[in-house]
């Protein structure tokens, strides 16, 4: 009873400091601390509607004339509206007076603002705030603008119907002499909304309502080649089975450590099936996926339960809970699928190109020779590791891409922090550094979070296996003897990882060659098993690889500042205090490894290979060749991983450091990281439910409803254009929904997802047409549809995001015909 009672002791200061600092935040509004510390405190705000085309400036409301716009919001907590004011002509003095209200359903007044319009600018962005609105969703509000008789400001709109269940009405009351005639249908209108706790819970049970089936699938699905291969050799190594110890022993510490290695080996080991059968001249289909997913968790479930296997596989008992973790991991996995609780496609450029070779694989049910029939591009070098996965699933479910792209993402994302855990778990064998790890690259840090903003999801799946293929070379290297037979796991997860993302395997390279040598060639022989069985496994994707490069293309920055430092990174959230935190850190590091303290290695080699791979790729600054295939940006999004390794080992060591202090010294610091670790974790749940940058959403809700008509009515042999803009170098990119017109209805666009510029002739007509396109003054004059005829264009399709394609300007072309216009999505067809 002491000891629970002394153990319960524990927590009292850091549940001090917690909750001295909800009072000071909550209290006091935060008085004293920083802008950035009391942001946590910060509502969530998220666009609901978003219009922003506006080409006409909607008549003066003067007198008894008004202009109405209804809308109805999506969500609830509906608590601002943005508008742009529109006041023709000169500027002169005056005392008019313009006012807007804002109704809701009942005609009760919500908010009411009357402005001096001497105070007004034309192009002027106003926003009206208000009290959040509790029940917003799915009700019909009223924004009501009027003005006095000389007032000179109106609003701008725009001449289509783009407000889906929105209606835009210009009155005139009985002191208006007439209501003046405008070809406006809509306003130009942005409404904004505060995330309440009852749309949280409705938006997560939504998502796992309708996305909750192929999640649990996948759940099941990246475990289980590996949770098989782990099994199969616990249970068939007689000696290590009588001997109870080697890998059997090391991953049962708890069973977290062991479910977390099978995630990031079956994860590795998915592509090397679909490598293997490819070979073999096989096709997966969906029924065989099926047959050896059943059959596998079968073997699992019988191996799991038998004899020898129960008395294997079963965890010793000790002193972890795993409830703590598990609900940390939960909080994480709710905050990545918030984060993207409005989306149906994965966001940026990157997002097109997964789905259009996800939709080639799940055709052909191999890894991709060519991208017939969606593309004529053949031999592409890119890696499929994370698509055998979600053109597996593809083929089991027949799921919506775009959504299954978007959640597999996800999962995968909030799925990170239990290999990291495992990782640190089984390099240093502290529980508390391993939660520490997973706390920080789960909540308070900005990546790997921010992936989902860049729809960078093979780089994402490379970061799931990174952190066990790290803790394995670890311990082959520098581990007991019992770990040098875990030479075949290291080989499949490098091959795995090769085929997943061949730019961090580079990364991971140096890791090796450093822990080898500071580790004086132990193990030596091992660490070439297994390296040797990875480049057996990878050499035929290998040998294509170097058949279809450019030794040229393999140094050098083609692209003016490829190599920059990507600062903005981290200069966001609080970025910038985790690596002044690790440059603390990094002295008693330092001293602990003088004194040969045998923890102190791990961070001291993570900061080896970090300054390693930073002065390789930063080497053109002093004279050395730079490589093309990586470049700082990509190095600095994978930094997340050593550096929580580095602060979950740091902290656990300053933490056994503290505990054997007088509790005169104790107790201060414990306080203090008590409020240090509350508001840290308020804000990591904030930031990941707002991770998302806007400018990357290019295709939008809208949008699905326009290409699933498209799929069904536009003939299969039509070429559909498309805006654009310059992404990246020469390369362009569809800049709204139209990006998923090859992957997701099979018909050819004038700028397909990026992975076009592996043709050099569909490259160099990308590039042609989109460059005369924007180009283009009036796209109403009926000679541009003529050269969009000659470039063998049959329909435009504009999404709700829109580019240089003004579906009102097109509306005006007599040789073009509105086929479909809903919510802002259009669809034109050239007439012959």
């Amino acid at each position: 009873m002491v000891t629970g009672n002394r153990y319960r002791g524990r927590w009292a200061p850091l549940l001090l400091g917690a909750g001295l600092f909800l009072g000071w935040l909550l209290l006091l509004k935060g008085r004293g601390l920083p802008s950035s510390v009391t942001a946590v405190s910060q509502p969530i705000i998220a666009t609901d509607l978003n219009q922003q085309r506006a080409d006409t400036v909607l008549p003066l409301p003067q007198g008894g004339l008004t202009i109405q716009q209804t809308f109805v919001p999506r969500w609830d907590g509906l608590r601002e509206i943005e508008l742009v004011l529109a006041r023709p002509g000169e500027k002169k003095d005056e005392g008019g007076r313009f006012t807007l209200k804002l109704f809701d359903d009942a005609d009760n007044l919500i908010a009411e603002q009357e402005l001096a319009t001497a105070t007004l600018t034309h192009n002027q962005t106003y926003t009206l705030r208000f009290p959040p609105q509790r029940r917003a969703a799915g009700r019909r509000y009223t924004l009501q603008f009027s003005g006095s008789a000389d007032n000179p400001v109106s609003v701008w709109g725009y001449s289509l119907d783009v407000v889906g269940r929105g209606e835009l009405v210009v009155n005139g009351g009985a002191l208006a002499t007439a209501v003046p005639a405008t070809t406006a249908q809509d306003l130009r209108l942005v409404a904004r909304t505060q995330l309440t706790w009852a749309d949280a819970f409705i938006s997560l049970g939504t998502m796992l309502w309708k996305d909750g089936p192929i999640m649990l699938l996948a759940l099941f699905f990246l475990p289980m080649p590996g949770a098989l291969l782990l099994l199969a050799a616990e249970n068939f190594n007689r000696k290590e089975r009588q001997e109870r110890r080697g890998i059997v022993k090391n991953l049962r510490l708890n069973p977290l450590v062991w479910w977390g290695a099978a995630l990031a080996l079956g994860t590795a080991v998915w592509p090397l099936l679909w490598l293997g059968l490819t070979l073999l001249g096989g096709r997966w289909r969906g029924w065989s996926l099926w047959l050896l997913f059943t059959l596998g968790w079968l073997v699992i479930l019988f191996l799991w339960r038998s004899d020898k296997a129960r008395d294997n596989a079963a965890p010793p008992r000790s002193r972890f809970s795993a409830l703590p973790f598990l609900l940390l991991l939960l909080l994480i996995l709710a905050t990545r699928l918030l984060a993207v609780r409005d989306l149906s496609f994965p966001p940026w450029v990157d997002a097109s190109r997964h789905g259009l070779i996800t939709a080639v694989m799940t055709h052909s049910g191999q890894l991709p020779g060519s991208y017939e029939p969606y593309l004529p591009v053949s031999d592409a070098p890119y890696h499929y590791g994370f698509h055998t996965l979600s053109a597996g699933l593809a083929l089991m479910t027949g799921w919506p891409l775009n959504r299954l792209l978007l959640f597999l993402g996800q999962l995968i994302n909030g799925l990170i922090p239990l290999t990291v855990y495992t990782a640190v778990i089984l390099m240093t064998r502290r529980q508390r550094a391993g939660l520490l790890a997973a706390f920080l690259v789960g909540l308070p840090f900005f990546l790997p979070g921010y992936y989902v903003t860049w729809g960078r999801l093979t780089q994402l799946t490379a970061m799931l296996v990174m952190p066990i293929l790290l803790a394995l070379t670890w311990l082959l290297v520098r581990g007991s003897l019992a770990w040098r037979r875990a030479w075949w796991l290291v080989a499949l997860l490098a091959a795995g990882l090769f085929l997943i993302h061949l730019r961090v395997f580079l990364f991971f390279l140096p890791f090796v060659a450093i822990v080898w040598l500071v580790s004086w060639g132990r193990n030596g022989r091992y660490l070439s098993l297994a390296s040797g069985a990875a480049l057996i496994l990878v050499s035929p994707r290998l040998w294509q690889l170097l058949l279809a490069a450019n030794p040229t293309q393999l140094t050098g920055n083609p692209i003016p500042n490829y190599n920059d430092f990507p600062i903005n990174y981290v200069q966001t959230g609080w970025e910038q205090q985790y690596w002044q935190l690790a440059g603390i850190a990094l002295l008693p590091v330092l001293v602990a490894g003088l004194r040969r303290r045998s923890w102190s290695w791990l961070p001291l080699i993570l900061t080896g290979w970090g300054a390693s791979l930073v002065i390789l790729l930063a080497g053109e600054r002093v004279g050395l060749p730079s490589l093309a295939l990586a470049n700082l940006n990509s190095l600095y999004i994978t930094l997340f991983l050593p550096l929580a390794i580095f602060l979950g080992v740091a902290g656990d060591q300053f933490w056994r450091w503290l505990r054997r202090q007088n509790h005169r010294l104790q107790w201060p610091i414990q306080i203090i990281i008590g409020g240090v670790l509350t508001a840290v974790f308020l804000f990591g749940v904030r930031q990941q439910i707002s991770i998302l940058n806007p400018q990357t959403l290019l295709a939008q809700r809208a949008d699905v409803a326009g290409l699933e008509w498209a799929a069904r009515n536009v003939p299969e042999t039509a070429v559909i254009a498309v805006s654009s803009w310059k992404w990246l170098g020469e390369t362009w990119a569809a800049s709204d929904g139209g990006a998923w017109i090859v992957p997701l209805t099979g018909r050819a666009a004038t700028t397909p997802p990026i992975d076009h510029i592996y043709n050099s002739d569909l490259f160099q007509f990308v590039r042609h047409f989109n460059e005369t396109a924007t180009a283009v003054a009036d796209w109403s004059d009926p000679i541009q549809a003529d050269w969009l005829r000659a470039q063998g264009v049959t329909h435009i399709f504009i999404g709700a995001r829109g580019g240089f394609f003004d579906p009102a300007v097109l509306a005006r072309n007599p040789q073009m015909e509105m086929a479909y216009g809903r919510d802002g999505v259009f669809v034109f067809k050239i007439n012959d």
